[in-house]
């Protein structure tokens, strides 16, 4: 009777084991043949929850529809983006990109291809670095930083804890950009003894690095402000706007167009009445001033004309941010030339958003300068503001925003180093104003970090010994499993 227990177990063990055999059989002889027909035909799965290495519907949908050719341009060999594990969505996205019949991949060397970027960049309007796009249909050019096509995220320790890649969002908006040939203009209102678009060169080089156009208007002679413009720029006038210019800046606001109104101190008995009025219907006003600083550490030496200022930060968080990037940079503030502003409680006060950028300290003076004031005073004993913004969303979410001075992004002064801090002010004043990134709605594809906190060599060598020696474990149990069984 045991003996034919022992049989019918031995032939049980034998029956499993030859399952098992040519289960694994079976798997090996679908596994290879899939893996090496997937390798051959470039067949790829993306099992990310967030299909972080798949073109989204959006882009799909655009590509499917585009009637152009669009010339995607990257400062930077593909293989080393390919090498790198941190750019693998970027380079499969590329790839995508280019499997269409209308996207043509570009991608080169900065250094060693030089004639290649001097051919895409004639006039030299781009500041190109490795890993920047531009993007080309015809004669319409978008360039995009690399610096923008990654967000990372960091602990304490300065390790990368979460990357999302927003490059997508980016390349596919630029796309559609250039194919329909539409970029945002800026416009320098002329007629009224302004510099015009001559007069800030560089500020319109970095516009263009903005992917903005600019161009002089003059509404004395223009019917009205051209459908493409997006900002008006009235940039140091030394003599008021007409009624009829008037009209026509409120009919650009009234649909949603923005003023960046940069109003240098003018010595002469000239009130800007018209300039006025436009600034009113936001609640900002200005003084007929001048500003200097008694306090000597706080202006360059021997020019109280060239002081130290502050910027200042949102009052709430539904308030747009454009300082807190400065505050941390290291940079000191400094302003020039400056008229002070204030506001002024409107009807429609409650109705607008409305902040300010940047102010002086106390010890600051505002002296009487210009205007046709009978009895003027100064201003003195409180911090003056210089710049500051406000939107109305009763007329389309139309902005102005107000600098005290327009010298300081002129040709003669947007090189100087104490006036590093309201240049990148102002541009981000731009950015707000009319962001020239036309968004996709596509989300940013977070590709998450796993790591491992250790607070001592020995921890780290005990976790060792533990990932070590549980394989080796659970390997010797399974082999006395299977004696113990083979045996019973």
């Amino acid at each position: 009777m045991e003996m034919k227990k022992a049989n019918q177990n031995t032939q049980k063990n034998k029956k499993y084991t030859l399952m098992a055999w040519v289960m694994a059989l079976l798997v090996l002889a679908v596994a290879i043949p899939l893996n090496l027909l997937a390798e051959q035909l470039d067949i790829s799965w993306d099992l990310t929850p967030n299909k972080l290495y798949t073109l989204t519907d959006a882009t799909t949908n655009l590509l499917d529809s585009l009637d152009k050719q669009v010339d995607i341009y990257l400062a930077e060999p593909l293989e080393n983006i390919a090498a790198e594990p941190e750019t693998s969505a970027l380079y499969l996205a590329l790839l995508q990109y280019d499997s269409y019949d209308n996207i043509n991949l570009v991608t080169f060397d900065l250094e060693r291809e030089p004639e290649l970027a001097n051919s895409l960049n004639p006039d030299g309007v781009f500041n190109l670095s490795e890993g920047d796009f531009l993007i080309k249909c015809g004669d319409m050019v978008k360039r995009i930083p690399g610096k923008m096509i990654y967000q990372y995220e960091y602990n304490d320790a300065g390790d990368v804890t979460a990357a999302y890649f927003r490059g997508e969002n980016y390349i596919t908006g630029a796309i559609k950009t250039v194919a329909e040939g539409t970029m945002p203009g800026v416009y320098f209102l002329t007629g009224h003894g302004e510099a015009g678009k001559e007069g800030y060169s560089r500020l319109c080089t970095n516009l263009a690095n903005y992917n903005y156009t600019s161009a002089d208007l003059n509404l004395m002679t223009a019917d009205a402000v051209p459908e493409d413009c997006k900002i008006v720029l009235i940039a140091a006038p030394t003599k008021d706007i007409t009624e009829a210019e008037k009209e026509k800046l409120e009919a650009f606001l009234d649909k949603g167009g923005n003023i960046s109104f940069m109003m240098s101190p003018n010595e002469k008995p000239v009130r800007y009445k018209n300039i006025e009025d436009l600034m009113l219907e936001y609640c900002l006003a200005m003084r007929y001033d001048r500003v200097y600083e008694t306090d000597t550490s706080q202006h360059i030496s021997n020019d109280p004309y060239t002081f130290m200022v502050n910027l200042v930060s949102p009052a709430d968080e539904d308030q747009p941010d454009m300082t807190s990037g400065l505050q941390t940079s290291g940079l000191v503030p400094y302003m020039r030339n400056c008229r002070s502003l204030y506001s002024v409680f409107g009807s429609n006060y409650a109705q607008l958003t409305m902040g300010t950028l940047m102010v002086s300290n106390n010890t600051a003076v505002g002296e009487i300068y210009g205007g046709t004031d009978e009895d003027p005073e100064e201003t003195r004993g409180q911090e003056l503001i210089l710049a500051a913004y406000a939107m109305d969303p009763t007329r389309n979410d139309s902005k102005i925003v107000v600098f005290g001075d327009g010298s300081f992004m002129s040709d003669d002064y947007v090189s100087s180093e104490y006036l590093a801090v309201p240049t990148f002010l102002f541009l981000s004043t731009i950015t707000w104003m009319y962001n020239s990134d036309i968004d996709m709605s596509i989300a940013d594809k977070e590709k998450t970090y796993d790591y491992m906190l250790l607070n001592s060599e020995s921890e780290a060598n005990s976790i060792l010994y533990l990932f070590g020696a549980a394989p080796l474990v659970v390997a010797l149990i399974g082999i006395a499993v299977w004696a113990r069984r083979r045996n019973s």
